[in-house]
């Protein structure tokens, strides 16, 4: 009977999760969805392939629409035999992004039952844990991935606990399942920010282990959970080795150029901690706004600063040289944040119950819990540290240099994922170890009074005294103004000494909407916090009799909190109309389109490109041929919109292939560095974009976009005449400057399969395109002499494949970037095709992993009934 009504407290809870999830993505059952900048560049950048998968009804793992090309297996390619993703469809059954939403909640309710066999707080537990800011902040921004991620980290810890704690068969099934089902949701850097939090668990375990003389438990329990992560590599195998084999060719392995890189193995080091959080910074896991919250403010949030802005316009009069400060100064978006990243989101608030919780669990839990406590205190500690990075560069470049793997990630501050995961967990932890141990009432009300009475001593100080303690202006701004005090002293001196006192009031002004920011979010966490302390007093004085109440009330406040301050990140302004969103490349300014751009900064952005889809689609329609185009009136390097028309120089994408970045930083971005080298002018620009087959390039900007028509693009192929021998990567690329890319190929002599190739002059010699598609390209050749016949195609030493008249011959590395076949006189049928060997690999471990985990499956449900059945017999038989 009690575990009927158990399970049926369950399913009640599972029912709930999908109402939260509804109630707050309300919009999309009125036909709207979610807009995500991420989610727009993705299906820029996916339009081809898709396209062409469509057509052909295959999978298709290279793409020619962004960066000269890449493999897709970063941007949306599918498998074959991928079981696991079937599965992943069964947990994410609701309209995105409820889907998510949904998945955290029931990820750590599956953990919550796993460790406390209590549905109250497995549901208290998942409210702690599914409304931290940060999740929805993902969802704002479109980094779905990352949040599909972090939404099997519970579950799979739910089946790595049990192998700990003897439970192996049910253990082994649940860390093979969500392990596999983690990897399958594609966040390689979330999912290893997950290993390091486990590692913390492993040497803690080891060492409990140690002290307990049951190190063949530990070694067994290790074994197991090896094992069933080896299963759920090979159930993802040909999206991890494709992806495996794909990194060491991007910016994230090893680079032989060497012109402008730090770190040669890896990213450089300023680039991983760009985005590193500040230490007073990590104190918005508990009070959101001490920083002044995201970096887009709300108007109303900076009244102060609006209205000494309006003071000052003011008391300029007519003077024409202070209008024209004034109107530099009024255009500068001033933001309510002021902490050490480049820009944010929103912080990374956790909650105040939950944080207030973790505290009291640091200090109450022991025991037979202690293992844990270590384990979530420690894991806490080290997202902290390593979340500081540039802040604390010491550990820092440690890991950097020396720990497997970590300089391959960007945004150090992510790792804080570890932090939104323990914190919960503890506190929820917290919860059942305060009303279900045997620590005496005594030791209870001793932790509460001092770790209580601390934090609400320190939140008292804050309030009263926050102005004073903290400086709410940022070293950014202060140079921002004392650059504009310098052009002005350049350009009127006599003006310096008024605009020097208005920038002072105005510096003023936004300081004290900060702290009146931050004042209210002090103010409301202090709140959650005394009523969060009252209900376990109120339970230890006996006030409140029943410890269910006080577990779901304190859920209540968690949710309420969670909840209003998530409102502030992802509310009803981010869901548009679904015909929006699934059109964010539209060629004319519809009504619909013009209305809610009214309303939204996202939709804004889309009808202001308007005139350039319409540009590009237009090209796309006219011209047949196959060309790129290098796009100047946008971010060319940080868009992917021009890629869903046609095939683009640029793109958007976090992991470019590395050689084509190495290009783009010689020669695209003018870097005062490498005048020492040579380039000096736009002569290896123009190069590159010949070689690329740059065939239109567009200026201007977005609503008023101009084309011009490249008249010395290279084509598709051309057959080089002469060959330029280099010696290693910086001698390979600095030749592109220098050489007639029309007549000379560059080569490697360390690289090429063959060192007496030699090419003759032929002027009749001519090679031409005839077929495409994006994994198949087809050409015609003919010559009286040898050839090396040049492909404005970007390298790439896996998979792809060359026959000349059926013949296979190697493919060549050739202009640094570009792929090249030499070609004996003659006419010649020439084909390049991508069969990229790890897929099929990849598949073949697939389908022998999809066999185990059924095995798996089946034999953990014969196992559990069995062992159901003799406990039943048992008990009948007493």
């Amino acid at each position: 009977m009690k575990n009927k009504q158990n399970l049926l407290y369950v399913l009640i809870s599972l029912l709930l999760f999908v109402v939260i999830a509804l109630v707050y993505c309300a919009p999309v059952l009125s036909g709207k969805a979610v807009i995500q900048p991420d989610i727009i560049n993705y299906k820029g950048s996916a339009q081809e392939m898709l396209t062409y998968q469509d057509k052909t009804n295959e999978n298709v793992y290279w793409s020619d629409a962004m960066f000269g090309g890449m493999p897709t297996y970063q941007t949306g390619a599918k498998y074959n035999f991928d079981v696991i993703k079937s599965i992943d469809g069964i947990f994410r059954f609701l309209p995105r992004p409820a889907d998510y939403i949904f998945l955290l909640f029931t990820g750590f309710f599956i953990l919550g039952i796993t460790v406390f066999k209590k549905w109250k707080y497995a549901l208290v537990g998942a409210i702690f844990f599914a409304f931290g800011s940060y999740y929805f902040e993902l969802i704002a921004a479109g980094h779905n991935g990352k949040l599909h991620t972090i939404g099997y980290f519970a579950p799979l810890i739910a089946g790595i606990l049990l192998l700990y704690r003897k439970k192996y068969i049910a253990g082994f099934v649940l860390t093979t399942l969500f392990m596999g089902l983690q990897l399958q949701a594609n966040h390689i850097q979330m999912t290893f920010y997950l290993f390091l939090a486990m590692l913390v668990f492993a040497i803690v375990q080891f060492i409990d282990s140690l002290k307990k003389k049951e190190l063949p438990d530990f070694l067994k329990s290790s074994a197991l959970t090896i094992a069933a992560v080896l299963i759920a590599v090979g159930l993802n195998a040909n999206r991890l080795l494709s992806t495996y084999e794909y990194s060491k060719e991007t910016t994230r392995g090893k680079s032989e150029m060497t012109l402008l890189k730090k770190n040669s193995n890896g990213l450089d080091h300023d680039y991983i901690t760009q985005w590193s959080y500040g230490k007073l910074e990590t104190l918005n896991l508990f009070i959101p706004n001490l920083m002044g919250g995201g970096s887009q403010t709300n108007p109303d949030d900076l009244k102060n600063y609006t209205s000494e802005l309006q003071n000052t316009q003011y008391s300029l009069g007519e003077d024409e040289f202070n209008q024209q400060v004034f109107q530099a100064v009024a255009s500068q978006s001033k933001s309510a944040y002021w902490g050490d990243q480049p820009g944010t989101s929103g912080p990374a608030y956790q909650g105040a119950v939950v944080v207030f919780l973790f505290i009291i669990g640091a200090f109450m839990v022991r025991g037979q819990y202690s293992t844990y406590k270590k384990w979530l205190v420690g894991a806490t500690i080290l997202s902290f540290v390593l979340a500081w990075g540039k802040n604390l560069p010491f550990i820092t470049n440690l890991f950097i240099d020396y720990f497997p793997m970590y300089d391959k990630f960007r945004a150090v501050s992510s790792i804080l994922v570890i932090a939104e995961f323990t914190m919960p967990f503890l506190a929820i932890l917290t919860l059942y170890y305060f009303f279900n141990s045997d620590e005496t009432e005594e030791f209870k009300k001793k932790v509460l009074y001092i770790a209580g009475g601390s934090t609400v001593g320190l939140l008292i100080l804050f309030y009263l005294f926050g102005g004073m303690l903290f400086p709410f202006a940022s070293g950014d701004e202060k140079l921002m103004t004392e650059q504009l005090i310098g052009q002005i002293q350049q350009a009127n001196p006599n003006a310096v000494g008024l605009w020097d006192g208005l920038m002072k009031r105005l510096d003023e002004a936004l300081i004290l909407d900060r702290i009146d920011m931050f004042k209210a979010d002090t103010l409301r966490t202090l709140i959650f916090v005394l009523l969060t302390l009252a209900l376990l007093l109120a339970y230890q004085f006996k006030f409140i009799k029943k410890p269910a109440i006080v577990v779901l009330a304190i859920g209540a406040l968690a949710l309420i909190d969670g909840y209003t301050v998530n409102k502030r990140y992802l509310n009803e302004d981010n869901f548009v109309s679904s015909y929006i969103v699934d059109n964010p490349f539209p060629t004319e300014l519809s009504t619909r389109l013009e209305t809610e751009a009214t309303n939204n900064n996202n939709v804004a952005q889309i009808a202001y490109k308007v005139p350039m889809n319409k540009l590009l689609s237009e090209i796309s329609k006219q011209d047949q041929s196959h060309f790129r185009v290098y796009n100047t009136a946008v971010s060319t390097f940080n868009e992917a919109g021009t890629s869903y028309f046609v095939p683009s120089v640029g793109g958007y994408h976090a992991a470019k292939l590395g050689k084509y970045q190495d290009v783009v930083d010689v020669y695209f971005l003018q870097d005062e560095r490498l005048k020492q080298y040579g380039i000096k002018d736009e002569k290896g620009l123009i190069n590159v974009l010949n070689m690329l087959n740059t065939k239109y390039i567009i200026h201007g900007n977005p609503t008023e976009p101009k084309v011009q028509q490249n008249p010395t693009a290279l084509g598709s192929a051309w057959l080089a005449s002469n060959i330029k021998w280099t010696e290693n990567a910086n001698d390979e690329i600095l030749a592109i400057n220098s050489i007639d890319v029309n007549n000379t190929v560059i080569l490697r002599k360390d690289l090429v399969s063959n060192s007496n190739l030699k090419s003759v002059a032929d002027s009749t010699a001519k090679i031409n395109l005839v077929e495409y598609s994006p994994m198949k390209m087809t050409y015609k050749s003919s010559s009286k002499s040898d050839q090396i016949a040049v492909f404005s195609e970007v390298y790439y030493p896996h998979g792809w494949t060359a026959t000349v008249d059926g013949k296979e011959v190697p493919v060549e590395k050739a202009n640094y970037v570009l792929r090249a076949v030499p070609v004996s006189k003659g006419n010649h049928t020439i084909v390049l095709e991508f069969k990229p060997q790890v897929i099929s690999t990849g598949n073949t471990i697939v389908i022998i992993s999809n066999i185990i985990l059924l095995l798996v499956v089946a034999g953990g449900v014969y196992l559990g009934y069995k062992k159901c059945k003799e406990e039943k017999d048992l008990t009948l038989a007493e």
